[in-house]
Order: C-alpha cells, then sequence, then structure tokens
C-alpha cells in the first residue's frame, strides 16, 4: 500500500467518525454532507486499488538514503507477509530490524502497524460502553495512585466578627491506588484465509478485539459498581424516583443517569403515571433514547448486566439498576496501549497463525457515596 493510500484511508475513518457524530447529534444536514464526502472519497481510494500498488508488485526496496519512510516501508512489508506473499531478502531484513528494536518474541512474531490501534478505539464507539459513562484517566504507568477531592471537608465560611482573627481553611483530598492488568485474548487464523483474503483482515481483527474488549471493560466496572454497596430494595418505580430524591446528594442527583439492563428498562417502559401515561418519555435531541423523572437511562444486554434468580420456592428475579453521578463514582484508568502480535511459528502444527491481542486498564471507585446500587424484585 503506497503512502497516497494510506493518507486516504486515513482521511476516510476521520469522515467516517464525524458523519457518525453528526448523526448521533441529529444533525442530519451536516451529517448527510459529510457522507457525501466519504461517498467521493471512497470512489477515488477504490481507483487507486485498481490502478494497483507497484510496490507489492515490485517488492519493496530498501532505500539507504533515508528516502522512503521506514513506517510506510515496514507497512507494506508486514501486510504482504501477512497474506502468505513471498518476501525478498530485503523485505526479510526490514522485519528483523523492526523485530530487534520492539522486542518481537524470538518465535518470529510480527507487529501490526501502529494504526491498528486507531481502528480499534474507532470500531469500539460502535458499541454501547460503560467507559463513556463514568469518569476516564489516561496514564502512562502501570501503578500510581489518583488523588480526588474529598466533599467531607465542603463546610460554610465562618462568621466573621470585628477583631477576630479569620479561620484558616483549605480543601482535602483523599487518594487511591492503581494497579494496570492486561486483559488478553489470542485469534486463530487459518493460513489458507490468509492466503486467499483480499486485505480486509486487518478490519475483522479490530473488530473483533473491539467486541472482546468492550465487553472486558463493562465486566470490569459493573463488578466495581456492585463492591462495597449494599443493594437498596426498590419495590417499584415510585421507590426509585424517592431514591434519587433522597439517597443522593441534590447536587449529585441532579447530573445524575440511570443504568440497568433489559429487564430493568422494560419495568420501567412498563408503568404508568396516575393518568395511565407512560412514565418514559423520549429525549427530544435523541427519540432513541429515554429518560426517567428528567435523567438519561442507559440500557445494557442481559448478557451483560445480567438479572439474579434467586433460589426457593418461591423464585424471584433481582434487576440491577445504577444510578447516580458515575463520573464522580468510578474512573477507568486507562494505559492506551494495545499489543497486537501475530505468529506463524506458534500455530505450525495445524497450518495456522496466532494473532493476540492485550489491553491493559483498572478501574477504581473514587466515590462511594455519589451513586446507589438498587434492585427491583420480579415475581
Amino acid at each position: 500500500m503506497n503512502k497516497e493510500l494510506r493518507e486516504l484511508l486515513s482521511q476516510l475513518e476521520k469522515l467516517k467518525v464525524e458523519a457518525r457524530s453528526f448523526l448521533n447529534e441529529n444533525k442530519l444536514q451536516e451529517a448527510e454532507a459529510k457522507t457525501e464526502e466519504v461517498r467521493n472519497l471512497q470512489k477515488r481510494i477504490n481507483v487507486l486499488k485498481d490502478l494497483g500498488d507497484d510496490n507489492e508488485q515490485r517488492g519493496t526496496k530498501i532505500n539507504n538514503d533515508n528516502q522512503t519512510d521506514p513506517e510506510t516501508e515496514y507497512r507494506s512489508v508486514f501486510d504482504k507477509a501477512l497474506r502468505r506473499k513471498m518476501l525478498t531478502n530485503e523485505e526479510n531484513e526490514v522485519l528483523a530490524k523492526r523485530s530487534l528494536t520492539e522486542g518481537v518474541p524470538a518465535d518470529g512474531g510480527l507487529i501490526v502497524p501502529k494504526d491498528v490501534q486507531t481502528k480499534i478505539n474507532e470500531y469500539k464507539r460502535l458499541y454501547k460502553s460503560m467507559k463513556s459513562l463514568i469518569g476516564f484517566y489516561p496514564t502512562t504507568t502501570q501503578t500510581g495512585v489518583m488523588p480526588y477531592e474529598d466533599l467531607s471537608t465542603m463546610t460554610e465560611l465562618t462568621n466573621l466578627l470585628e477583631t477576630k482573627d479569620i479561620l484558616e481553611t483549605q480543601p482535602k483530598f483523599k487518594s487511591t491506588g492503581y494497579t494496570v492488568a492486561d486483559y488478553a485474548g489470542i485469534i486463530p487464523i487459518s493460513n489458507t484465509l490468509l492466503q486467499d483474503e483480499k486485505g480486509n483482515l486487518m478490519e475483522y481483527i479490530g473488530k473483533w478485539f473491539s467486541k472482546k474488549a468492550t465487553r472486558t471493560e463493562n465486566k470490569k466496572i459493573f463488578e466495581v459498581l456492585k463492591n462495597g454497596k449494599t443493594a437498596t430494595a426498590l419495590t417499584d418505580w415510585k421507590a426509585l424516583k424517592s431514591s434519587l430524591n433522597k439517597d443522593l446528594d441534590p447536587l449529585l442527583s441532579a447530573e445524575a443517569i440511570i443504568v440497568t439492563n433489559q429487564d430493568g428498562f422494560d419495568f420501567l417502559d412498563s408503568a404508568l403515571d396516575g393518568t395511565g401515561r407512560p412514565l418514559l418519555q423520549p429525549d427530544p435531541t435523541n427519540p432513541t433514547q429515554y429518560k426517567f423523572a428528567g435523567r438519561m437511562i442507559h440500557v445494557f444486554s442481559n448478557a451483560e448486566l445480567p438479572t439474579v434468580t434467586t433460589t426457593g420456592t418461591t423464585p424471584q428475579k433481582k434487576v440491577p439498576f445504577f444510578y447516580g453521578a458515575l463520573e464522580e463514582a468510578v474512573k477507568f484508568v486507562d494505559r492506551e496501549v494495545y499489543q497486537i502480535d501475530a505468529s506463524k511459528e506458534a500455530g505450525f502444527t495445524k497450518n495456522m497463525t496466532l494473532v493476540r491481542c492485550i489491553e491493559r486498564f483498572d478501574v477504581l471507585k473514587t466515590d462511594n457515596d455519589a451513586y446507589v446500587y438498587g434492585e427491583v424484585t420480579l415475581a
């Protein structure tokens, strides 16, 4: 893939992200205009692809006078290797140099080019993620300490009496430590598939990993939200509304959101007020989303946020609800590293190439009082 085509593909991905952003904001005219730009750029890319990549057909040549961009050269050779095409001696040297400088395992693994991380991040935006509903904290270290405000020190100012000294007051902070963990998966891919595929392998890997990573992040966040909390029993929608009013600080209640699963949404969606009207009202800016008591509802599948069925003579369903200022309650500590390696030797006995994906993050509870964990009991 030549440099011009790579730049156009990168520009195409940016235009798609902008178009989706306009669509999510219900700016249909802007979204349509941006989509037209996407169509025109896609046509140009298709023409370039039909003309072919001269570098790939004659083999990537090593340019010792530094006129060739090393990253472009490596990407071209790497893509060619994944498609199981014969490499020249010069191209093998390109892979060998990268393996010595970037710590590729001695089993012959190859590092996927850096733009895969950007593509994965774009794919992850397509899936329902709890990460966007809580606080975010990027880090470049494996361990560390995160400071945050201690709201218990938020007291009133003292009455200044004449001839009296002003009493000292200052904010206080608490801290909690984090330790970034590694979460990984391996994709076995048939070498026959690698030989026959027409260049969409990176797209497949990006989508696969983005779904797995989003599911992993959501599970960890739900676990942290439940830790250290005793579930508040919610008998009906009135109890939920009362809890929003009384169990949260008014400042936090005003910015609260509600997170539940499909059973929880169905429970609220079936509720009627005293005049027989539905309690849930669609958001005027996005009719596909609903509000309860003015708070936005975010619905996750029962598979990700399960309803627990109790045992006994009369089994009951415990439907989870998290509501409050979740951005203050939990922080997602992101190491912002996606390590993807491919090795044909690891799957040699089965004619497979193994692609390994690793994500690094941690999830911290920062304010246990900023939200409520409730359960609605269904017969």
